[in-house]
C-alpha cells in the first residue's frame, strides 16, 4: 500500500510508476497539477472544495463534491486549475484485488447478462461514469480520506477499507441496476446501452451545468432522440432532466454561499441560473434554506437530497467533524 501526498507528486507524473503492484492512495490538496493514469487498474476518483478535470474515452467529465467516478480501463488525465486548494483523493486499486474481492460476489445479474451470454472485457460490472454521494459509498470515502489526512501509514488497515469499499461499490451498483430494471424493455443488452446512453447525459448536466443547456443538448450527449431521452432519464434518476440540472445548481450555489463571500447576483451567474429569483426557489424548495441561512450553515447541503422524501441532507466539509466511522468498521 502507497500514499502519496501532494509534495510527492509531481506534475505529468503517472502514479503507475509509484508501485505496479501496490494499491495506490493519492491524498492531494492543490490548486495546480496534471497527472496520468495508465488504466491498468480501477481508479477510484473524488474531490472536494471545487472540481479536477477528468479525461477518458474522449471526454472531459467534472468531479465535484457531489460526485465521485470510477476509471475501470483506458488512460485517463486527471487536470486540476482552481483559485483555491481542491481536496483530491484518488484510489488505484492493486491489479487483481477487484476481481479477488468481488470475483465470487459478481453474478451475471451485476453485468446485466442474458441467459448463455459470454463476459467480454472486465469481469468488473462497473463504468467510467460520475456517481451522486450517498450512504454506501461516501462514508468509506470519507473514513479513509480521514486517516490519510492523519498521516496513517498502515498497509493492512487500508487494505482492508479498501476490500470494504469494493463491497460497498458492487451495492450501490445493484442499487442502480434496480432502477434500470424498471424499464420495460425485454433484453438485458438493451437495457444495458440504454443505463450507459443515461450515464452520458448525467455526466454531461455535472460537467456543464454552468452553461445554458437544452433537452436538445442533454439528449444529444446520450445519443438519443429529445422525448425518448426525457423518458428513459426520468426512469432511471426518478426525475426529470430539467429538475436534475437544477438541483445540481442549486447545490454548487448552496457551497458557494457558504464557503465564500461572493454576492448572490455573482452565483447565480457562476452556476447557470437566470435570476436571483430563481436561485431563491430552488434553494427553498430543494433544500428549505435562503441564501443567507446557506451562508450561516454549518454544513454544506449534498446534492438529490430530498430525492424520494429524505428531505434535505447536509454533509460536513473539510472543516467539519465527520462521523463515518461508525459505519465503516
Amino acid at each position: 500500500m502507497i500514499v502519496r501526498r501532494t509534495h510527492e507528486l509531481q506534475n505529468g507524473a503517472s502514479p503507475a510508476r509509484l508501485g505496479t503492484d501496490d494499491s495506490v492512495i493519492l491524498d492531494l490538496n492543490t490548486q495546480s497539477i496534471d497527472y496520468t493514469l495508465d488504466g491498468r487498474r480501477l481508479a477510484l476518483l473524488c474531490a472536494w472544495n471545487g472540481s479536477e478535470e477528468v479525461s477518458v474515452d474522449g471526454r472531459r467529465i467534472m468531479v465535484d463534491d457531489d460526485t465521485w467516478m470510477l476509471a475501470p480501463a483506458g488512460p485517463v488525465s486527471v487536470r486540476i486549475r482552481s483559485p483555491r486548494n481542491v481536496h483530491s483523493l484518488s484510489i488505484l486499486f492493486r491489479p487483481g484485488m477487484p476481481e479477488d474481492v468481488l470475483g465470487s460476489l459478481t453474478t451475471p445479474e451485476d453485468r446485466m447478462l442474458e441467459d448463455g451470454e459470454l463476459v467480454t472485457g472486465s469481469v468488473l460490472p462497473f463504468a467510467p461514469h460520475l456517481h451522486t454521494h450517498d450512504r454506501s459509498v461516501t462514508p468509506v470515502l470519507l473514513f479513509i480520506r480521514r486517516h490519510c489526512e492523519m498521516g496513517l501509514d498502515d498497509a493492512l488497515w487500508y487494505e482492508e477499507q479498501l476490500a470494504f469499499l469494493l463491497e460497498r461499490l458492487l451495492i450501490h451498483h445493484r442499487h442502480l441496476l434496480a432502477r434500470a430494471r424498471q424499464i420495460p424493455v425485454r433484453r438485458a443488452a438493451t437495457r444495458r446501452e440504454i443505463l450507459r446512453r443515461v450515464s452520458l447525459a448525467t455526466d454531461f448536466i455535472h460537467s456543464n451545468f454552468s452553461r445554458p443547456l437544452m433537452l436538445t443538448d442533454m439528449a444529444r450527449a446520450a445519443f438519443l432522440s429529445r422525448h425518448h431521452f426525457l423518458r428513459l432519464f426520468k426512469q432511471i434518476h426518478e426525475v426529470t432532466p430539467h429538475e436534475y440540472l437544477q438541483r445540481k445548481r442549486t447545490s454548487v450555489a448552496a457551497r458557494l454561499l457558504r464557503s465564500s463571500q461572493r454576492q448572490v447576483d455573482e452565483v447565480v451567474k457562476e452556476v447557470g441560473f437566470d435570476s436571483r429569483s430563481t436561485l431563491f426557489r430552488a434553494l427553498r424548495r430543494f433544500h428549505g434554506v435562503t441564501p443567507r441561512e446557506c451562508r450561516n450553515a454549518a454544513e454544506a447541503p449534498v446534492f438529490m437530497g430530498n430525492v424520494g422524501g429524505g428531505g434535505s441532507q447536509w454533509v460536513a466539509d473539510d472543516n467539519t467533524p465527520r462521523r463515518a466511522e461508525a459505519v465503516a468498521h
